[in-house]
């Protein structure tokens, strides 16, 4: 018996929200902004089922409208830094603002958010969502190549940045 729509979006939700989240937040940086992009694919999926090509593979979809997701707000928030008169907002003196900063997760993710574009989704794709190079190809729209050597580069980079900062 074939599952109903429902019943395989909800699945995915259950098995596949927290590396969606993972995803986004790693390349924006802020989990209210990932959060919303993740339940914003979940409801493109829902509502663009009918028109989906291959309905056996729902989870391809979502990754790559949680990656589009996240690369518009991106640009978004470029878009608005850039107009005259915008203001870096300063930080709250929380001190769990200040825990979160020592943590080497954090540090992690904020290096990762540092690097250019393509090496940044390479990594998060390869390592935070467990892909394989071919799958990271397919989903980027990369020869496994290109993969291979932004992989190459990210790690080098982080691998520096990181011993640096402690």
């Amino acid at each position: 018996m074939e599952l109903t729509r429902d019943e395989v979006v909800e699945s995915l939700f259950r098995e596949h929200y927290e590396g969606l989240l993972r995803l986004s937040y790693c390349l924006l940086g802020d989990r209210c902004s990932a959060e919303d992009v993740v339940m914003e694919a979940f409801c493109s999926l829902q509502s663009h089922w009918s028109t989906l090509r291959d309905r056996t593979a729902p989870l391809g979809y979502l990754r790559v409208c949680v990656l589009n997701l996240s690369r518009s707000r991106i640009r978004a928030l470029v878009r608005e830094r850039s107009r005259p008169g915008w203001v870096e907002p300063t930080p709250s003196p929380d001190t769990s603002v200040s825990v979160v900063d020592r943590d080497e997760a954090h540090r992690l993710v904020e290096a990762v958010r540092a690097l250019p574009r393509r090496q940044c989704e390479v990594i998060v794709c390869r390592y935070f969502l467990e892909l394989s190079e071919a799958e990271t190809a397919s989903l980027l729209g990369l020869s496994t190549g290109s993969v291979k050597r932004h992989a190459h580069r990210a790690r080098a980079t982080l691998s520096t940045t990181l011993e640096e900062t402690r």
